[in-house]
């Protein structure tokens, strides 16, 4: 226990960094937008067809973070903390809005000031939650995600899709076949367990009528959950090397010519990546809702993708809404679908046909996306995050389910008496 609360304790660390300020205004006298964000291969589309939109009334410019989400939100923590007035526009992970809003480093949207995804009619309901603090909305949801079962049709043949992860399990067993599954110690092993324990029935946080975060984790609901965790961790359904894998190495694996696996749970980045990879074998991919927990009891699957939030320090606000209204519009969506494999969060984009064509598995994740199970928004995500990780990885060590409970809830307890962020 001495590693895992040191672990912690070495987060909550922030180094010192200048803001670098200097205003939104080039030597022009075009407003500059500058914009936080991870390097999306469908960014300098939709920067291009707003930037030609706004016709000279503002300039977006992507500043490029990390490829890491971690990576991501320490620098954007660093530079908000130290009050960046350069920073404009934000992409931020659906988790950071809570955290993010509470700490005052962003500022809330007013009604009527989005045009496009400012009320629960426009948006999948999902999105939509995450993009909400205390009672008011504090992101702009720009895309979605969710993870689906893939599986080689070529391979499963005629057996039954599992709905189920028992039926996963059993079908995996029968095939032979691993279940490509990330096991790193990373966000990616919190998306997961979140997804589990929504859909056995509990929460990992949940928020009290004083705004204040309390553990909820359910016993009975959460030891299936860890049961299941605990099944992925063994052979011979876990791929070798779990601890170490992320969704791009599952990718990759499942792609393969020879691949020991036909099954797989993943976003659907997946899908376009096989398609530029290796068309004819793209033909083989299907991909099904997320299992179940138990027959009867809905699935509720990981919610991923980017909220924008403006940044409190901004000198030109006005020019930042200006810029979430164009790259929120029904265009950029559509851009960000095809190009990206990730779904809109507009309801009206649900079945749209240019949509469909490049992920024809969009009715699956529209559906899931308005039944998805967000993480906890709390300010103190970051600290959860961590606890998460600490104690559920490797998942090849969750020998004891109940002992495993015992001791995240009570990490989870203490994370939450930290006020501190990253």
């Amino acid at each position: 226990m001495r590693r895992r609360t040191g672990l912690l304790a070495a987060a909550l660390m922030v180094a010192p960094l200048a803001a670098c300020g200097g205003g939104s205004d080039d030597a022009g006298g075009t407003p500059v937008v500058n914009w936080y964000i991870g390097n999306e291969g469908w960014l300098d589309p939709v920067i291009e067809a707003c930037n030609a939109e706004a016709g000279g009334a503002y300039e977006i410019r992507a500043e490029s973070l990390p490829t890491n989400p971690d990576g991501q939100r320490e620098q954007l923590v660093r530079r908000l903390a130290a009050e960046d007035d350069s920073i404009d526009l934000i992409g931020m992970d659906v988790v950071w809005t809570g955290e993010f809003a509470q700490a005052g480093w962003i500022s809330p949207f007013e009604p009527g000031e989005l045009t496009n995804v400012g009320t629960e009619e426009q948006v999948l309901a999902g999105p939509w939650a995450s993009a909400q603090y205390d009672g008011q909305q504090y992101g702009a949801p720009l895309n979605s995600n969710t993870r689906l079962l893939w599986y080689r049709e070529s391979r499963l043949g005629d057996r039954p899709v599992p709905a189920t992860w028992d039926e996963l399990f059993a079908t995996a067993e029968d095939l032979g076949s691993t279940i490509q599954e990330t096991g790193a110690r990373a966000e990616s092993l919190v998306v997961l367990f979140n997804a589990l324990v929504e859909s056995a029935g509990t929460s990992i946080v949940t928020v009290d009528d004083d705004g204040e975060a309390q553990v909820a984790l359910e016993e009975g609901p959460t030891l299936k959950a860890l049961e299941i965790m605990k099944r992925l961790g063994e052979a011979p359904v876990a791929p070798a090397g779990q601890g170490n894998l992320g969704e791009d190495d599952n990718r990759l694996a499942f792609q393969a010519e020879d691949a020991a696996s036909s099954l797989m749970i993943n976003w659907p980045f997946v899908y376009p990546s096989v398609v530029e990879a290796d068309p004819e074998l793209a033909k083989d991919y299907r991909a099904a809702p997320f299992p179940a927990v138990e027959p009867g009891l809905p699935a509720r699957a990981a919610l991923g993708g980017y909220n924008l939030g403006i940044g409190r320090y901004t000198q030109d606000r006005e020019a930042a809404v200006a810029a979430v209204n164009c790259l929120t519009a029904p265009e950029q969506q559509r851009t960000i679908a095809t190009t990206g494999g990730q779904p809109s969060v507009l309801r009206e984009l649900g079945e749209d046909p240019a949509i469909l064509e490049s992920l024809p598995f969009l009715p699956i994740m529209t559906a899931q996306l308005e039944e998805a199970a967000p993480r906890p928004v709390t300010p103190n995500y970051n600290d959860v995050s961590l606890a998460v990780r600490t104690v559920l990885h490797p998942l090849s060590d969750i020998d004891d389910p109940q002992q495993t409970y015992d001791e995240l809830k009570d990490l989870l307890e203490r994370a939450l008496d930290s006020q501190a962020v990253l």
